[in-house]
Order: structure tokens, then sequence, then C-alpha cells
């Protein structure tokens, strides 16, 4: 094991002899825990180009950015990191009787897991957006018992001029990582003025408190982080405030950030402002997008750009004028390409 992850035990036979389970898998790897764990680990088993050592690099780094960052109103969680096992540590061979047959030891991360939404949430979710399935088969499905919901305010399910019953009907319905769109969310009475709030704030801090430029990172919807899976650590040090959500739909909820490893560096100079313009494009539509018709994505879109701003000029309170500047700069040139970027191409 390259550093102490003191919870492996959570991980091995002498903890429990039930299989570990899938509960998430992306371009980098697959994530894996059990029902009664507060720990996951992510393995570096996806595709090439990606890397868990960078992962956990950028992990690290953005939690101990937290210590210089005194704002205590923000309202997002970041998972505790636990320990970064090598491909070839010992620690494996305790760990892979509970991976299915022929798994072998692998860069992994270890990590606080998310605790994922409710029964009751997502019994709503199917029956308001798949209600030609059974909603309670859905909802105890195994494979949708991690449901983890990903907030879209960038983009509409149905655009204004689409009815719901010319969309072509879904064959299959999963609720792990379920995208919800701003249209959706409006339907179910949420907060989307504070989802903006939390993920401007997020940015901010990502930008210019921890300097990286925050590519592909994830924001998703699960429940809050309790006591229980605090683990060893303070609260303040994997979380940008206590503070979280509720509405009549999700009850109490929070906001999580997630998947650092495509993340960078970036220099307090127009080259790091064009790569978070380049990060912000390409990232899935979490934030609310700028140049929209609609009256209403056109004031979630102000919503962020002000508080972006606010937030960033006080943590840049004290610097040079030309580092002030910045924010500012980098949002006039979102705004400036906005329907310039596909994925794979580049607009300088």
């Amino acid at each position: 094991m390259d550093e102490q992850a003191s919870n492996i035990f959570n991980f091995t036979p002498a903890h429990s002899i039930l299989p570990l389970e899938t509960i998430g898998k992306g371009f980098c790897g697959s994530v894996w825990s059990a029902p009664t764990s507060n720990l996951a680990i992510k393995r570096e088993d996806g595709g090439p180009g990606r890397s868990i050592t960078h992962e956990h690099t950028m992990h690290r780094h953005i939690i101990q950015s937290l210590d210089t960052y005194s704002t205590s109103r923000l309202r997002l969680n970041i998972p505790h990191y636990e320990g970064f096992l090598k491909h070839d540590a010992t620690a494996w061979d305790q760990m892979l009787p509970r991976f299915p047959t022929g798994y072998t030891g692998c860069n992994a991360l270890i990590s606080e897991k998310i605790p994922p939404l409710s029964r009751d949430v997502r019994k709503l979710l199917a029956q308001k957006f798949h209600p030609d399935v059974d909603a309670d088969e859905i909802a105890d499905s195994s494979t949708n018992s991690h449901c983890l919901v990903r907030p879209y305010l960038g983009r509409r399910k149905l655009q204004s001029t689409e009815r719901s019953q010319d969309r072509p009907r879904m064959r299959f319905f999963s609720l792990r990582n379920f995208p919800l769109h701003v249209d959706q969310m409006e339907a179910l009475g949420m907060e989307l003025h504070g989802y903006a709030v939390a993920m401007a704030e997020a940015l901010a801090f990502l930008h210019w408190t921890a300097k990286v430029d925050a590519n592909d990172v994830e924001f998703v919807l699960a429940a809050p982080r309790t006591l229980e899976s605090s683990l060893s650590e303070e609260p303040s040090k994997s979380t940008l405030g206590p503070a979280g959500f509720h509405s009549d739909a999700f009850g109490s909820h929070a906001m999580w950030i997630l998947d650092f490893d495509c993340c960078r560096m970036m220099t307090m100079d127009t080259n790091g402002i064009k790569q978070a313009c380049r990060s912000f494009w390409r990232n899935d539509p979490y934030y609310p997008r700028p140049g929209r018709h609609n009256i209403q994505d056109k004031e979630l879109w102000a919503t962020f750009r002000s508080q972006f701003l606010k937030s960033s000029d006080d943590i840049l309170e004290g610097e040079e004028n030309n580092v002030r500047r910045l924010p500012l700069q980098l949002i006039e040139s979102i705004e400036e390409t906005k329907g310039r970027f596909t994925k794979g191409t580049d607009f300088w």
C-alpha cells in the first residue's frame, strides 16, 4: 500500500463474506462497495489514458486546499480520502476474495462512499419519469440501490416544441447516476437556484483556491453525510459547508462533487482562463448555460454568474489586480464561446 488506508478491513472476508458490488463504472475505472460499508474502492480498470494515481493526487490536493478555505456557508461535500493501493500491494491478497473470480490487483483509490438516495426517492423517480414500469420493482432492484442523481442545470429534457409522448420509450431504466434535467427538477419543485449557487461557489474554490481547472468533475445529489459516514475525519476536512438542501420530492439531501481524474493544475493567467473555459464546456451540463432563450434558464445563469464572481472576489481579496480580474475574464470567455465547442474539438 502506497499510503496507509486503515479501513481496508471493510473489503476483506474478515469483515463480511458477502461479495463486493459494483456501484459505479466510468472511463477511469469501476467503483465497488458493500451496502453496509461507508467506504468505496475505485479500481483502475477503465479506458486507456486514465490514471487513478493522478486522481488520488488531485483528490488529496483538493482536500488539502480546504485547509486554507474559511467560508463555512457553502453547500457541497467532497468524499473523504482514505488511501491509495498500488497494483502490487499485499493488501490485495486479503481483498480479492470478495471480488469476482479472475480479478487481480491494480492501482486503486479508497474513499468515503457517497450515501445513496432513499428508496422513496427511487420509487418517485420511476413513477414520475418512467410510468410504464413497475416503480416498486425498479426501487427494489439491487442495481438501482446506489441511486445518485446528476443535476443538469444546463439542459432541458424536453425543448419547448416537444411533447413527452413524442419521445421514444426507454427500454432500459437505471437510477444509477440518473440525469435530472432542469424541466424535470422544476416539475419536482426542487431548489434549482440553490444548486446553482453551490456549483458556482464550488467552481470558484476549485479555480482560485485549489487552482485546478475542474475538468470533467461530476456533481451528484445524494443523501447527506451522517456521523457514521464521517469516519475519523472532521467534517470540515471534506466539506465546503455543513448546510444541505430540502425538497418535498427528495427530503433532506446534499450535493457532492467527485471524479477528479481529468483535473489539471491551472496557471493564474490568460492560458489558465482558456483552460478553465474549455473545461466548463467539455463537462456534462451541470452548470447553467449562458445565452438560453428560456427565461428560467436566463435567471439560472444570472444566479450562477453573480455567485461565481462574488465568491471569486472573496477568495482573491488581497491578490494583484491582474489576478482579481481573472474571474470576470473567465465568465466573459464562457459567454463568448457559447455554441463553439463540440466534443473532440477546440475553439482557440
